[in-house]
């Protein structure tokens, strides 16, 4: 993301999950609440008051031409002719999410400004969703009545009781890679794992390198075998993964830790919940995925 302190900057800002400046805590817990809101005035309010709070914002615009969206957050007439601003294109995964507009009272930080982007980072499956909500609800206006009564008369299917899961990873023998190779090289590496991760799950489930060693992958609305289900896909993706044109003398392997809402009432709880099952998972070998069980209960899986 890149944006500078002009009257008029422009950036194309792209969802790297390399948060700078939030804990994993904090990070989960706005993810999961940007995550709930599926309107998209709501989701720009909740953004634009992250923005007041922790980045200085004084007021926000968003357009989205596709679907003729103006909205403005703020009083941006108030503001100083030569007020500092960062305009970015938004795109998530080459799919185009229209132009968002900060406005700053007065000149802002680099802290203020990567504050704001991550964000925007944490907040972009969410935007795509509410954007794709207003969509199909357009394209509903469009329907004939016997299309409608149609649908209308389609038996619903039953539902599979879902809620948030989260996976938290970390490479075996992170550390003797780091001690070998140097910081930069395990750097690298951790941020080729988090691509080939995030590119080989859905769009709405969120990958975020939070730590030097962690890489967490939200799932929204997700059952618990789901959930187990991706994790050994994820296993997978890490396995396959080649570097330096496929010469890697070891095969890259991850233990992992599964918890959901299920079993708890905060998001630091299940933070705390898959920080737990990992130390399990890491406890029984190399390449192990744990499952964090009610009531202290968890699974192992080779």
């Amino acid at each position: 993301m890149a944006a500078s302190d002009s009257k008029a900057s422009t950036g194309k800002t792209q969802p790297t999950g390399n948060l700078v400046f939030f804990d994993d805590r904090t990070a989960l817990h706005l993810t999961q609440a940007f995550g709930q809101e599926s309107d998209l005035d709501a989701l720009l309010g909740l953004l634009f008051k992250q923005m007041q709070a922790l980045g200085n914002v004084s007021a926000l615009k968003y357009v989205y031409k596709p679907l003729r969206l103006n909205i403005t957050l703020g009083d941006t007439q108030t503001l100083q002719p030569a007020s500092h601003s960062a305009d970015y294109n938004l795109s998530f995964r080459e799919v185009q999410l229209g132009q968002l507009a900060l406005f700053f009272s007065e000149r802002y930080t680099e802290h203020d400004l990567q504050t704001c982007e991550d964000l925007v980072s944490m907040a972009f499956i969410s935007l795509r969703n509410a954007i794709t909500v207003l969509e199909l609800r357009n394209q509903a206006k469009t329907l004939t009545d016997a299309e409608q009564q149609s649908l209308a008369g389609v038996a619903p299917l039953k539902k599979e009781e879902k809620c948030d899961a989260l996976i938290l990873l970390a490479l075996d023998d992170y550390s003797d890679i780091q001690q070998r190779d140097g910081e930069e090289w395990a750097q690298i590496l951790m941020s080729s794992v988090h691509e080939q991760i995030r590119g080989g799950l859905r769009e709405a489930d969120g990958v975020y390198h939070i730590g030097d060693d962690l890489i967490a992958v939200l799932l929204p609305n997700t059952t618990g075998s789901q959930a187990q289900e991706v994790a050994c896909k994820v296993r997978t993706l890490v396995a396959s993964l080649h570097l330096n044109g496929g010469d890697i003398g070891d095969q890259l392997t991850a233990c992992m830790g599964v918890s959901d809402a299920s079993t708890a009432t905060t998001a630091e709880e299940v933070m705390e919940h898959a920080k737990l099952a990992l130390a399990d998972a890491q406890a029984a070998g190399r390449s192990q995925i744990s499952f964090y069980q009610k009531a202290t209960a968890r699974q192992a899986t080779g």
